[in-house]
């Protein structure tokens, strides 16, 4: 039997276009805050630049925020902070022995209440050595009572109202990853010869060479 094709294409098109102005507008939005209170992120980007001078930064979560994690160290590794991904579970399972003195644990968890990002910030922070950042929500959330140092970022609603999937909210924490890592790269005055270095492989090796 032949597969039922939609009589309605332009329709299926502009529902992604619709979501896709719903991440926008949820990134556009977080502009507007920042600018508005300027002063609120001072704190987090002060304790993650100063990281930067002579440690790493770990970032840590579960689930999505795991995945964000990854792509965000694997972004700033390569434009000259040093970074790593630590998924919560496994942090306490041994993991923990990456953490060293003076890095910072950076710790994604939309909620605020993810009980395994929450168990390893404790843990940090019964240590004394090293500043724990977050980045969700709210800071009124039991892992932001527990931070330095907080990262807000918060929605209106997801894409779908029936599924509460991580999806306009996991967008901005990876735009605001994104945003925070290119700002280290220029604090540190790292520029394309320092990329070249570090990317030498693929199309962006042989760009940033020429």
């Amino acid at each position: 039997m032949m597969p039922t094709i939609s009589e309605e294409p332009n329709n299926e098109a502009l529902r992604i276009a619709e979501s896709l102005e719903a991440i926008s507008n949820a990134i556009n939005k977080q502009a507007d805050k920042l600018r508005a209170e300027p002063t609120k992120l001072e704190p987090a980007l002060n304790v993650l630049h100063k990281t930067t001078q002579s440690g790493k930064i770990v970032i840590t979560g579960v689930g999505k925020s795991y995945l964000i994690s990854q792509k965000l160290a694997a972004t700033m590794t390569s434009i000259g902070t040093r970074a790593i991904s630590l998924h919560a579970t496994d942090a306490v399972h041994g993991d923990l022995g990456i953490i060293e003195r003076g890095d910072c644990l950076l710790a994604l968890s939309y909620s605020g209440e993810t009980r395994e990002v929450i168990r390893v910030c404790e843990i940090i922070r019964g240590w004394g050595d090293c500043c724990v950042v977050g980045m969700g929500r709210s800071r009124e959330s039991p892992l932001g009572a527990i931070c330095d140092a907080w990262i807000e970022c918060p929605v209106d609603e997801e894409l779908s109202t029936n599924v509460c999937a991580p999806t306009i909210s996991s967008s901005l924490m990876l735009a605001m990853g994104d945003a925070i890592a290119v700002l280290l790269m220029q604090k540190r005055r790292f520029g394309p010869l320092d990329f070249a270095r570090n990317h030498p492989g693929g199309f962006l090796g042989k760009t940033s060479r020429e």
